[in-house]
């Protein structure tokens, strides 16, 4: 069924579901082998496109089914809603290319989310044993027939690893959204109703989130550790009345088919992390590991690491960040390298640094990273290294960039190297002189001392003078004071300290920025 990271189109088929994707064209049947999905771009280069899955955005056309079809292209995915459908049908048929119809509700970022993580849990790369996941889905749907209700197989991280495609069976938002993203939505009650589910020894009612269908759910179990679970919908109708026991039995059935894929999972994900540190570090044959990922040695790389704004991330997260960064940098054909080394995620992309196209991915993937896991995630990029052999500096500098980004003198969710000096340096001066009493000593410290004896507020007007770069009217504006009496204030520090000597006043703003000291009216 499967070969190499690609499985059948009828795999493809009944996996997604008839919500998902609508056969249109089948000339070879449903038995050629499909492999990676690729967005459609006009003016790019029509070569490897060998069995891919092509989401074709914008109008669909025959002259575009042709093209697919002397490509070698295994599957076209349109949304044919603004043009023949006969007449696509016919194209494809001529052109030897299955044709498949998504819905328009659904964005083409899901779609391509599915198929890639479809392909992953179904047909790992050199994985002998992938065959073991497709089985999932067949025992999805057996199971559901059975109890007369949807069902879908989840692993201990609330990931989506097979579900039913019955027709005629109901599901609801909260599954919807599970499919579509392979991963349970968030949700307040999710934890202690997962929790309780795995606490139990047989099936446990689930009732929670109250505005979704009732479940009927029992964790997947081997030699007594937790593997995942399995949920029944429970829509219109009662589930069958022998729910209960065909839900153990399907327990018992999944509980191998998980063990091997978490296992190989896991040793494939470690392998392919420790490969990435090397890379990363520039240690051993770079050029073999770069290829080994898919980049040229000789092209211009950037090195892409996500972390949360305070804290650090546990396995999972980071994992999953990567994950995430991976697929949206694929859906733009950008071709990309990603895990998690030394607990932090990390990419290493085969594009420039100040490409416009590789941040706004970036930073629409924080989103979605923080949405999922919380913590307010941020991204450092590092300068573009010419080649695989001078990635450790854009490590480095990737690594440098998110600790500013994550410090009190950014405000951007993602920065480069290069467009965080400023901050880098204040962060640096600050750390040189923390220990220090020159931090907070004169010319502050005098001024200070002044507001605490007397109930003055010139350090606060210092600092919004200084920060609107000296405008007397500007700054007495955001203070709600009339111009002339802030020059009053500024006489009076002007008679503690020589506020008029270029050097006192750069002594004092640095003071003022490293101390935190506010420029927010008060």
């Amino acid at each position: 069924m499967t070969a190499r990271g690609r499985i059948t189109l009828g795999v493809l088929i009944d996996s997604l579901g008839p919500d998902v994707v609508r056969p249109l064209a089948l000339p070879h049947g449903r038995g050629p082998l499909v492999g990676t999905p690729v967005i459609y771009d006009p003016e790019g280069p029509q070569a490897g496109l060998d069995g891919t899955v092509l989401l074709v955005t914008g109008r669909p056309s025959a002259e575009i089914l042709a093209r697919a079809g002397e490509s070698g292209v295994a599957v076209v995915v349109v949304k044919p809603g603004t043009c023949d459908e006969q007449a696509l049908t016919t194209a494809a048929e001529a052109a030897g290319t299955a044709l498949l119809a998504a819905p328009p509700e659904l964005s083409w970022g899901q779609l391509y989310t599915l198929v890639d993580t479809l392909l992953a849990m179904v047909a790992p790369a050199e994985d002998p044993g992938a065959a073991r996941a497709a089985d999932l889905f067949v025992l999805a749907n057996e199971v559901a027939v059975r109890v007369g209700g949807a069902v879908a197989i989840e692993d201990l991280a609330m990931r989506v690893l097979a579900y039913s495609t019955v027709e005629g069976q109901r599901i609801d938002e909260l599954r919807k959204e599970g499919i579509l993203g392979r991963r349970v939505p968030e949700h307040p009650t999710h934890a202690e109703e997962y929790a309780t589910v795995l606490r139990a020894d047989g099936v446990v009612w689930s009732y929670e989130p109250r505005e979704y269908y009732p479940r009927l759910a029992i964790a997947i179990r081997a030699h007594g550790e937790a593997l995942g679970t399995i949920w029944a919908v429970q829509a219109d109708e009662p589930l069958a009345h022998d729910a209960a026991v065909v839900l153990a039995e399907a327990a018992a059935a999944a509980a191998p088919h998980l063990a091997r894929i978490n296992l190989a999972a896991d040793a494939a994900r470690r392998r392919r992390d420790e490969c990435l540190g090397w890379l990363l570090r520039g240690i051993g044959a770079v050029d073999e590991l770069a290829t080994s990922f898919g980049l040229l040695p000789s092209e211009p790389v950037t090195v892409v690491t996500l972390g949360p704004y305070a804290g650090s991330a546990d396995a999972f997260a980071a994992a999953h960040a990567a994950d995430l960064l991976r697929t949206a940098y694929l859906a733009y054909r950008i071709r990309a390298a990603t895990g998690v080394v030394d607990g932090r995620a990390y990419a290493i992309a085969a594009a420039e640094a100040s490409a416009p196209l590789l941040r706004r991915i970036t930073v629409d993937t924080l989103a979605r990273v923080s949405e999922r896991l919380g913590g307010g995630w941020r991204a450092g990029i590092g300068r573009t290294a010419a080649s695989v052999a001078a990635l450790p500096a854009g490590a480095r500098q990737a690594e440098e960039a998110l600790r500013a980004v994550c410090g009190p003198f950014a405000q951007e969710l993602a920065g480069s190297h290069e467009d965080l000096s400023t901050p880098l340096f204040l962060m640096d001066a600050e750390a040189a002189l923390r220990p220090k009493p020159s931090l907070s000593g004169e010319p502050l410290a005098l001024i200070a001392a002044h507001d605490a004896r007397h109930g003055t507020q010139y350090v606060h007007s210092l600092a919004v003078w200084i920060g609107v770069h000296y405008d007397v009217p500007r700054a007495a504006e955001l203070l709600s004071l009339h111009p002339n009496t802030l020059r009053y204030r500024l006489r009076k520090v002007g008679e503690m300290i020589a506020l008029d000597d270029p050097d006192t006043r750069l002594v004092l703003a640095l003071q003022l920025k490293l101390n935190g000291a506010t420029t927010r009216t008060g």
